[in-house]
């Protein structure tokens, strides 16, 4: 199950949007709480559609972050998505993406299935490092990609 997770901004703060597919619809969750479901419409040269009112006003950008997901830009969504123990990236660099999970995380073990896995995920060629390390924890890993 192709699932996303990425911060929306609002004019109240962000909030992060969980984008789960759901057969042919996707769910939509802010900040964990069910907000609609999305589908690409066929007969509208597959433009994102939602009947859900919550939903409209982020329409457009929830689509943009999908139709990254599997490039390097969106690689972060997909990665939070497919990974629960992580609970945040940032971009360091243009070649560094930090990756923080949470602090129960046993890193030898969770850095060690992510080495073997996340190729799985990636589409793009250009290099990246990934800095994994606990929220709470100076100490990191690198996991070099591509």
């Amino acid at each position: 199950m192709e699932r996303y997770v990425f911060d929306l901004p609002t004019d109240r703060g962000n909030i992060q949007a969980t984008v789960e597919e759901a057969g042919e619809c996707y769910s939509v969750l802010f900040d964990g709480k069910f907000a609609g479901s999305m589908w690409q419409d066929e007969h509208r040269g597959m433009q994102w559609q939602t009947d859900d009112d919550e939903l409209q006003p982020f329409t457009w950008e929830i689509a943009v972050h999908l139709s990254e997901a599997f490039s390097r830009k969106g690689f972060p969504s997909l990665l939070m998505g497919s990974y629960p123990e992580i609970v945040s990236t940032e971009w360091k660099t243009s070649e560094t993406l930090e990756v923080r999970v949470k602090t129960d995380t046993d890193m030898e073990v969770f850095t060690t299935f992510l080495k073997d896995e996340v190729l799985n995920l990636v589409t793009f060629e250009e290099h990246l490092d990934l800095m994994v390390k606990r929220e709470d924890d100076a100490y990191f890993t690198i996991i070099g990609i591509n």
